[in-house]
């Protein structure tokens, strides 16, 4: 196997320090992910998985047919996050926003890479936020 680049590493670790991440976690991350202990001995094919991962790609399973979420709950997270407000200039839900709610309620980097039963409890969370504004503007009427 071809060992990953130096611009590959440059590129993870800058990834990690966008994302927040120390040298302890970035390290513990590539491990869970796949299952090397050191940066220095990535293949190419593992370093792309590594990169995917801190961008925010698609998380790939081995199971993604019962882990990943599904598209409704894909949707249902999006409509939420638009009746929220969380929305940028040009009305696209704020990934970014998405993101760090998931990063700090689920413990999840990116909301693309949510389990099902993980959504389900941004879903529930989510919904609970929107109630509490809907209830909040009948008390202002």
């Amino acid at each position: 196997m071809n060992p990953a680049s130096a611009a590959q590493k440059r590129k993870i670790f800058a990834l990690a320090k966008k994302n927040g991440m120390d040298n302890d976690l970035l390290h513990a991350y590539v491990c869970a992910l796949v299952k090397k202990e050191s940066l220095s001995k990535l293949t190419i094919l593992e370093a792309i998985q590594v990169i995917d991962g801190l961008s925010g790609k698609e998380v790939r399973s081995i199971r993604p047919w019962t882990d990943a979420m599904s598209q409704a709950q894909r949707g249902y997270l999006l409509s939420l996050a638009r009746r929220l407000g969380w929305v940028d200039e040009a009305g696209r839900p704020d990934e970014e926003r998405l993101n760090g709610f998931c990063r700090k309620q689920q413990d999840t980097l990116y909301w693309t890479g949510l389990t099902r039963s993980k959504a389900c409890k941004v879903i529930e969370a989510l919904k609970a936020m929107a109630e509490r504004g809907c209830k909040a503007e009948e008390k202002q009427s």
